[in-house]
């Protein structure tokens, strides 16, 4: 506080020495002022740039978890369907209604072990980042155990490893297409060049 004509309570040098302390602290407030505006434009820039790799990982993120979605569901409603055919036209003698539990019964086995593997194998590419023999074995284990599930832990562990080497023999001798889309989904701009090469190269084969 300020007597009038004193200056500050305790400044023993009068009021000559007010002016002076008002100055310093004018001073001192626009430099802490000028520092917390740079402070908080240094934080507003560095939020940005994590702002927008977290929206890349968001987007990412949400791009796989559609795919494990979208195969999970449709690897369950198709071998559903055929399973509920096949288990009614194969029961459909002399069993009415119960030829259609028989159905559902059929096509939900067949639709849950077909989801599981969808699924998983959809999950583990998404995770792994590459389209392999791993993958497809991941998924037909998983298929196992959803098969074998309320077998007992021996049974769901039996179906996993004879499914897992199932596929792993129909990969070995049958072998793997390679899908132009995975290549597109890890990298678009390198199969763009190379549409690009191929469209140069019919060009000037045909001139």
């Amino acid at each position: 506080a300020l007597w009038p004509g004193l200056g500050f309570i305790g400044d023993r040098s009068g009021p000559n020495r007010a002016p002076q302390n008002r100055e310093a602290a004018r001073r001192q407030l626009l430099k802490g002022k000028y520092l917390a505006v740079s402070l908080i434009a240094d934080a507003q820039a560095q939020r940005t740039e994590l702002t927008k790799e977290e929206m890349e990982k968001v987007a990412k993120m949400a791009r796989s978890i559609e795919s494990v979605i979208g195969a999970t569901f449709t690897g369950f409603v198709g071998p559903w369907i055929i399973g509920w055919l096949f288990g009614t036209l194969t029961a459909i003698k002399g069993m009415g209604f119960g030829a259609v539990r028989n159905g559902v019964s059929t096509g939900t086995a067949w639709g849950l072990m077909s989801a599981a593997f969808c699924g998983v194998e959809v999950f583990a590419r998404e995770c792994r980042g590459v389209s392999d023999k791993w993958n497809n074995m991941m998924g037909a284990c998983s298929a196992g155990v959803v098969g074998n599930c309320g077998k007992g832990p021996g049974a769901m562990a039996s179906g996993c490893v004879n499914f897992a080497a199932m596929s792993y023999i129909i990969d070995m001798f049958i072998g793997r297409p390679k899908d132009p889309f995975d290549e597109l989904a890890r990298d678009p701009s390198k199969t763009e060049e190379g549409l690009m090469g191929k469209v140069n190269t019919n060009k000037a084969t045909a001139s």
